[in-house]
């Protein structure tokens, strides 16, 4: 389990990079359904607008990432949206 800080810090740290070649979104995705218990978060998509998707909820999320999967999101260009309180996405 890691902390919100960490997780914070290490998206801000790394999301400079974005050093995926393949659809970061969908690496995103799939990492956050194989770590998240379905019956914890069953929409790992919880919302959309014009160019954001909003993922699962920052409290689900730390109780099941590690710091590799951090970095891991932040090369996806992760970030948390402090306003609905989400792991989100540009598309």
């Amino acid at each position: 389990m890691i902390t919100r800080e960490q997780l914070e810090e290490g998206l801000e740290k790394e999301n400079q990079y974005g050093k995926l070649k393949e659809d970061s979104t969908i690496v995103a995705l799939l990492l956050l359904r194989e770590r998240i218990p379905y019956d914890v978060c069953s929409r790992i998509i919880g919302g959309a607008e014009h160019d954001v998707i909003y993922l699962c909820d920052v409290e689900y999320a730390l109780r099941y990432l590690n710091e590799e999967d951090i970095i891991k999101l932040a090369d996806c260009n992760i970030y948390i949206d402090s306003d609905v309180d989400s792991l989100s996405s540009f598309i």
